[in-house]
């Protein structure tokens, strides 16, 4: 199980390096400053998650822990596993709670993302640094994101890698106002977001000028109270899926299950807050 928690960490965390640019740097950030919202009106100042094998018995090797510090400005999610390297992941908030940076960082790699904002506190700017090294050599990947609003609305996303290569991601919005296409300009690439009657995400569907076939990436449900209780995620070149559920007590996650396109339970992870 420790490999598929893994994976589903790296999946919602933010990853400015990849496609589904919208999702990933604009609706996965509101994700982390609602969470941060929540633990601060619960008072929380630690989590404790525990991994559990399919068959219920508690995953040998694994530990992760998320601390906050007194005024919530800042989070430190600490994991290690025997499939994997220690790595701790430090999130840093302002004191209107808006995610400034995020470091990550392990024996292998060390990725630093920082936040820009303009007047109207929307994200203009997301620089991330990579830096890996082995026994080798090292290496060292730069991106920024620039955004671009119309009327409060993102509408172009200006991608520039290692400071020469830059392509425009164009966006493109349905009739409430939510993003509904991203495309890439340079090789074609388009995702559609699909939205329930209360505005929800509910579908990030990626498509290609040169083939017909549409493909979705995630699909997303959702309780009364507006917590995502279900997150079907496709494997990447693959045709494979993976069904997270999630539970909830007082709007806080508890418990996420994790199953196979087959509805074979892999695995699961349970919180505890103090």
């Amino acid at each position: 199980m420790k490999k598929f928690f893994l994976a589903g960490f790296i999946l919602l965390s933010f990853s400015a390096l990849q496609a589904q640019y919208y999702y990933k740097d604009l609706v996965s950030n509101a994700q982390v400053v609602s969470d941060m919202k929540s633990y601060k009106e619960n008072k929380i100042k630690k989590i404790v998650l525990k991994s559990f094998e399919d068959n219920g018995s508690e995953s040998n090797g694994f530990f992760c822990e998320k601390k906050l510090n007194k005024d919530y400005s800042k989070s430190e999610l600490y994991t290690r596993a025997d499939i994997s390297a220690a790595s701790l992941f430090t999130s840093t908030f302002d004191k209107d709670g808006k995610l400034l940076n995020t470091y990550d960082s392990s024996l292998l790699s060390v990725t630093q993302i920082i936040y820009t904002y303009n007047s109207d506190n929307l994200i203009s700017r997301i620089n991330s640094t990579v830096r890996s090294s082995d026994e080798d050599f090292g290496n060292e990947i730069k991106e920024d994101h620039f955004y671009k609003y119309e009327n409060g609305k993102p509408s172009k996303i200006t991608r520039v890698k290692n400071g020469r290569d830059t392509t425009d991601i164009l966006l493109a919005l349905d009739d409430n106002g939510n993003v509904a296409i991203e495309k890439d300009t340079k090789n074609g690439t388009k995702f559609f977001y699909y939205y329930d009657a209360r505005n929800r995400l509910t579908d990030v569907v990626q498509a290609n000028e040169y083939s017909q076939n549409a493909k979705p990436n995630y699909i997303f449900e959702y309780n009364n109270a507006g917590l995502i209780t279900q997150m079907t995620a496709v494997e990447e070149g693959s045709k494979s899926y993976y069904v997270w559920k999630y539970s909830y007590d007082n709007g806080l996650r508890i418990k996420e299950r994790c199953f196979t396109d087959e509805r074979k339970l892999m695995g699961s992870i349970e919180y505890q807050y103090k």
